[in-house]
Order: C-alpha cells, then structure tokens, then sequence
C-alpha cells in the first residue's frame, strides 16, 4: 500500500511538472549543477515574465551510485520559471517557490522526486539487495550570488528510506562570447544515516540474499564532486548544452560492499528550445 502511494505521488509530481510546463513558463535549459541554472536567455537574466524550455538529450553515467557500470539513459529537460523562480517546475528540483528573494539571495522549497534504484540496474552486484522505491521529497532551497560568484544550499527531505540530504555547491558561469557561455561548480553532499543504510549499508537479510558482507554505513559526507559545461547559442531560441560532471564518493559510502567505483563521472549533452513570453 505504502509503496503505491509513493508511485501515485511521483507520477503526480512528474505529470504535473509536464503539465505545467505545457500550460506557458520559462527558464532556459538548464542541468542539474546550480551553476548552469543561474544562466540562460534574457527573460531568465532580467527575472521577468514566464520563460518556457523544452529540450532533450542523452546522459552517459553510472547504472547508480559506486557503479563501475556505466550506460547511456534518454534525459528530457523541460522547466518553467516565472519571475526569477517566485514559481518553477523542472526536473532537477521539481515544483516550487523561491517567495523571499532580495537583491543578492532567494529562499524557497519545492516538491521533488527520487528515482530510487532497481536490482536490474547491475544484476552482479545488487542481485539480492532488493529494490529502493521511487519516492517524493520536500525541499528547502536557498542561493546566494555576488559577483559572478553563485552559492547556493539545498536540504531534502524523503521517506524513511530515502532519509536526509543537504547539498552545498559554489558556481560560475562566464560569457566568452555572445553565443557560447562556459559554467562550472564545485560541491559537497551530506547524507543522514538512514539515507546511507539505504544507498550503501548491507542487512542481514541483504547479506544472506547477495553474498555481500553485513555492512553499516553511518551519516557523513557522502560525495563531494564538480561539473564543467558550455553551452552554445545557435539562435536566439535554440541551444546545445555540454556537460561533464564528477563524483567522488566519501566516508563510510567508499568501503560499503556493492561499491565498485569510488568516482563517478558522467556526461550529459542535450538541445533546447526557449519560449520567451512577456
């Protein structure tokens, strides 16, 4: 029962970020670096009126997280902002408000998702780990800019499953030119120790099931990682957007059993078209 609801609940999430996005908005392409959200078309850069972005593309990267495994998976990226996020709806942070917002900060929450992880995602390895379901979270979002300078803070919230995390990332993004802009971002995840006891501890149960040794996996820092990107203008509407991302993991995720990589890189390149709407 409760594992229908999760499913309802992110398939409600999900719907209503398309729906929403159909219904008229903005922001331009963005990916999931906070970096390369600070940037885009000019409605995004004056924080006025609706802007619209529906894009799509491919993502090169871990079957999951510790993974020596990698494949490539379809990525849609489609968002809407209006007023400088006083609403949004993308598929990085779901559907939210930043309702305070001064000259050189915003503060807000949103309603997101988790895409869990499946036992076939690497059948050597997680055979007998069991399923982590998909699931919705609550966030509280939170960014502060200076110069071209872009700090900003996220804390999300799940299911007992999911349990805690907060992020922190610092980014950039410069304008080499009129059509290609370069982006970057440096940050670090801490995660809660029911969060860790999900993604990387090993039960008795588990242990018995997949061979793998009982593990604990305790709250810490779980990653720390980067990402740089381009992307380029090819008219005022449409862009292509580049990015290359890295994770390393830290603390007690680097000695749990079904981690096979310590780092993780991936690379995610899409195109975009951008609805700008006065």
């Amino acid at each position: 029962m409760v594992r229908n609801l999760r499913a309802i609940l992110f398939a409600c999430v999900f719907a209503l970020a398309v729906v929403s996005t159909s219904a008229r908005a903005e922001e331009s392409v963005r990916a999931a670096p906070q970096a390369e959200r600070q940037g885009g078309s000019r409605a995004a850069e004056d924080g006025k009126g609706w802007e619209i972005s529906v894009g799509g593309g491919a993502m090169y990267g871990p079957a999951y997280e510790g993974s020596d495994r990698y494949r490539v998976s379809p990525l849609p990226d489609v968002s809407v902002a209006y007023e400088d996020g006083l609403f949004f709806a993308n598929i990085w942070d779901g559907i939210g408000s930043y309702p305070l917002q001064g000259e050189n900060y915003k503060v807000g929450a949103s309603v997101g998702f988790t895409p869990g992880r499946q036992e076939e995602d690497d059948r050597d390895t997680l055979r007998g780990m069991g399923d982590i379901d998909r699931g919705a979270t609550v966030n509280l979002l939170g960014e502060y800019g200076f110069d071209q300078i872009h700090l900003s803070g996220k804390v999300s919230k799940g299911t007992e499953e999911y349990g805690t995390t907060a992020k922190m990332e610092l980014g950039s993004m410069f304008p080499v030119s009129e059509q290609l802009t370069v982006m970057g971002s440096v940050g670090a995840t801490w995660a809660d120790e029911e969060h860790m006891e999900t993604y990387f501890g090993v039960s008795s149960a588990q242990s018995a099931r997949s061979g793998h040794g009982r593990y604990h996996a305790d709250s810490g820092i779980k990653s720390v990682g980067f990402s740089i990107g381009v992307v380029y203008s090819i008219t005022d509407q449409w862009n292509v957007k580049l990015m290359v991302m890295g994770d390393q993991l830290m603390g007690d995720a680097v000695d749990s059993p079904i981690v096979k990589s310590e780092f993780n890189p991936s690379v995610l390149l899409s195109v975009g078209y951008t609805f700008d709407m006065e």
